[in-house]
Parts: C-alpha cells; sequence; structure tokens
C-alpha cells in the first residue's frame, strides 16, 4: 500500500489530523489499533467549550454528556469553586465522530491494526491486523505518529534510538464509571496526601459519573494504585457523592514530561504521543486536536510546495505550548517538598493554591 501520509491512531489527534489532511484533498490512511475508534473510553472525558472552535460539537450533540459550569479544587482544608464551562464528553462518541468526519472526506481508516516497526530509510511502516494476523505494509511520504501516551512503535533498526521521541514519566490513572447520588454541575477536583503527585476526580455525566485518581509512581511514592483508589472511593461514598454499582472500568497513562522533541526527519508526532498533556491537571483533549489540526495544515503545506515544512509546524507547536506547559512543569515541582504521605492539609492547601492554574498563586512569577 502507498499513501502521501500514514497516520497511526485515530484518537483526537490522529482523526483531526486525517480530517485536515482528507479536507484539503491529500490521500492519507489512518490506521488504528482498537476496533472501534473511541473505545473502550480511557479518558476522565472533560473539554472547554472552546474545542468548538476546531471540532463543531454543535452538529453532534450526543458527542457531549452534559455540560459543566464550574470546577471545584477540594484540598479537604478548603473546597474553592471556579469559573469552569466545559463538556463532559462521550468520548467514544467524539471520537468516532472525528474519525468519520475524516473518512467522509476520503481518509481510508483501517481498524484492529497494530503498527510494530518503522523501516525509515525506506519511508514505510510494517503493521499486523489483529484479526487475520496478516503483515500489512504502507510506503508514506509523511508519517504521523499520534498513538498516545506509550509509543510501542518499534525503530531500533533504525540509527536512531528507539527512544528519540517519547514520553518518560506518567501519573498513573484509574477510574470508574458509577452512580451519582446526586447530579452535579461541576467537575470536581480532590486532593489528598493519600493520592501522591496527582488527585482525584468526580466528573458527572448525568446520573452517573466518571470517579478516578490519578498517580505519579516515582522514587518519592511508594504508595499502591488501587489502595488509594479504595480509599478516594470510601470518602466519596461516605460523603454522599456516589453508590457502589460499578459499571464499567478502565485505566492508563498520562503523560507529564510535557513538550517533546516532536519532529524527525518527515515524521511528526501530535497529541499525548508529543507530550501535550498538562503537567498538573492531565488535560489534553483540546491540544490533541489542536495539534493534529495543525500538523495537518504543516503537511499539506509541505506536499504543495515540495519542501518538507514540518520543521515550521515543531516552531509553531511550541510557540503555542512550550511555555504554558515549561511553567506547569516548572509548578509541578512545588509537590516534592517532602513525602506526599507526610503533608498536613494546611501543607497541600498551600501547595494546590500555587500550583492548579485556577488559582492566582499559579500565575504569579
Amino acid at each position: 500500500m502507498k499513501t502521501d501520509v500514514l497516520i497511526v491512531g485515530a484518537g483526537p489527534a490522529g482523526s483531526a489530523c486525517a480530517y485536515e489532511l482528507s479536507k484539503r484533498g491529500v490521500g492519507n490512511i489512518l490506521i488504528e489499533r482498537k476496533a472501534k475508534p473511541g473505545t473502550p473510553v480511557q479518558c476522565a472525558e472533560f473539554i472547554p467549550v472552546n474545542i468548538n472552535q476546531y471540532i463543531d460539537l454543535t452538529d453532534k450533540p450526543e458527542a457531549v454528556c452534559q455540560n459543566v459550569e464550574y470546577m471545584e479544587v477540594d484540598t479537604e482544608k478548603e473546597n474553592y469553586k471556579f469559573d469552569g464551562r466545559g463538556y463532559i464528553l462521550n468520548r467514544e462518541i467524539f471520537d468516532y465522530y472525528i474519525a468519520m468526519l475524516a473518512a467522509g472526506k476520503g481518509t481510508e481508516l483501517i481498524t484492529n491494526t497494530f503498527a510494530q516497526t518503522v523501516i525509515e530509510n525506506e519511508n514505510k511502516l510494517i503493521a499486523r491486523d489483529k484479526i487475520s494476523n496478516n503483515i500489512i505494509e504502507i510506503n508514506y511520504k509523511y508519517l504521523v505518529i499520534a498513538a498516545g501516551a506509550k509509543n510501542f512503535i518499534d525503530f531500533s533498526a533504525q540509527k536512531r534510538n528507539a527512544r528519540y521521541i517519547c514520553n518518560e514519566v506518567y501519573i498513573h490513572g484509574i477510574q470508574i464509571k458509577t452512580k451519582l447520588l446526586k447530579r452535579l454541575n461541576s467537575a470536581m477536583i480532590y486532593f489528598r496526601n493519600y493520592i501522591p503527585y496527582g488527585y482525584g476526580w468526580v466528573f458527572p455525566k448525568l446520573d452517573f459519573a466518571n470517579v478516578g485518581i490519578g498517580i505519579e509512581q516515582n522514587s518519592h511514592n511508594d504508595i499502591n494504585l488501587r489502595q488509594s483508589f479504595a480509599l478516594f472511593l470510601s470518602e466519596m461514598k461516605q460523603k454522599g457523592i456516589i453508590g457502589g454499582e460499578v459499571i464499567s472500568k478502565t485505566s492508563g497513562l498520562i503523560p507529564i514530561s510535557a513538550l517533546n522533541e516532536t519532529v524527525c526527519g518527515n515524521i511528526a508526532y501530535c497529541g499525548d504521543a508529543a507530550g501535550l498533556t498538562h503537567p498538573i491537571t492531565g488535560a489534553g483533549n483540546l491540544s490533541a486536536v489542536i495539534s493534529g489540526t495543525l500538523l495537518g495544515e504543516f503537511i499539506y503545506e509541505s506536499l504543495k510546495t515540495g519542501s518538507n515544512l514540518l520543521a515550521d509546524y515543531k516552531e509553531e507547536l511550541f510557540s503555542i505550548f512550550h511555555k504554558p506547559l515549561l511553567k506547569a512543569k516548572t509548578k509541578r515541582n512545588n509537590f516534592y517538598i517532602k513525602k506526599y504521605e507526610q503533608l498536613s492539609p494546611e501543607e497541600l492547601d498551600n501547595i494546590v493554591r500555587q500550583s492548579w492554574p485556577s488559582f492566582a498563586g499559579y500565575h504569579a512569577i
């Protein structure tokens, strides 16, 4: 198989890139290891309202489960309430919708296909069909890596190190969908000393909620993720927020290394694969769509002019994301002042007020 652009990963970043290319008449293949883009969901599902600048969700109202008006940040010592307008998505519908927008414009979507090896000097990717186990070879002019937080594609046969572009630091997340005992109009964030270097969340979906925690596992932390999660669920039940029935459960990785090296020759990264998740909040859905759309624009111009303009993509991405992500990464150092479980509610409250973007202390020089 041959294509102008091969895109690995049909999440928001990869599908947004494919959509942008197809709108501009550029042939592209989008491969996805899942049977259906967006399923199963591995996301807390919040996205800011300005997503509509890039993907108009008014055309797909079922992609939004619920609007939220506020964000509440609870440090145990205090509960703070901020304007936090956004959507809690039906992420499986959201992801599939973007992929179908791309396919409707001409993208060739191939699912159940796992990218295995890049042979860089031949501009070739070797993939495997998960159903038939057949090998698929795809030649490309440009390759887009939008495969999520962890890069499983083998570059080891190349002169460059396989870890040349990758995330190195992660928050480990675990989440359930469960029944709410009362409806909420806030996205709720909880900082506790038993959730080290991360936070817990309750994101409402009408009568249900995504309830989860994310912790950074590092040399300062020996707290078990599942033990922390059990403590958090117990607290949420005691507060009368959730019931006991677990409808679904998921886990995943949230990269917090901040913006990575994003371009290597005619290969470019976007979304989580480029390290575009916020090192404090873990937010990355909007950044994924922005970066995928932007990359599609620069690849289109590269093919049109016959000149590789990915260095310009890298520069533009840097101008948008480097400063805020670097600030967040620096603010993250506030969490390492002492062993996390030893923090008092007062100490943790002070750290959060200096480190969470909703607070004035975060933006102070």
